[in-house]
């Protein structure tokens, strides 16, 4: 696979460091493409047993971490292909033109934790898959069922049965 900057319109994002690719493959092992190790690192047990039992090729290759990670400290980086899980019925998070990865990962990040699972987005808004909200977001973005929707109206409309507050 051709190992290039994240942009919105494509099919791949990535995990940016071993918790959270280890998070992906727990999660979400589907959607997994390919797992980079860099040259640097020690050697990951748990990731590389996961990579196999989940028959995710591993490369080593630190021209990656040059093209992806604007960090010095990341030595891990996941490939996976960009999912969709529908929305159900129950309790719902709508998120109104959020703006900001960090902001977005942490309250993904808080949803989960609070047993929320179900998150509406209404555009504009910032990209789940942008590899900072994925990082900010502790993997919870794989915990997740979210749907982007253009109006909040659209959003009341599919939910009529949901409390809205």
């Amino acid at each position: 696979m051709k190992i290039s900057k994240y942009k919105h319109d494509s099919e791949y994002s990535y995990t940016l460091g071993a918790t959270l690719t280890i998070e992906l493959l727990k999660s979400k092992p589907e959607a997994a493409v390919e797992v980079y190790i860099s040259t640097k690192t020690a050697t990951i047990d748990a990731l590389i047993k996961l990579c196999e039992e989940k028959n995710i090729s591993i490369t080593v290759n630190d021209k990656a971490f040059n093209i992806l990670s604007p960090k010095g400290n990341c030595f891990v980086i996941g490939v996976f292909k960009k999912f969709e899980e529908k929305l159900i019925n129950g309790n719902h998070i709508c998120l109104v033109n959020p703006s900001d990865s960090g902001n977005m990962g942490t309250i993904l990040r808080t949803a989960v934790g609070f047993g929320i699972n179900n998150i509406a987005i209404i555009s504009p808004a910032v990209d789940i898959f942008d590899p900072k909200t994925v990082r900010a977001s502790m993997g919870a973005v794989f915990h997740v069922n979210f749907k982007y929707y253009n109006s909040y109206e659209d959003y009341a409309f599919e939910f009529k049965e949901n409390t809205k507050y």
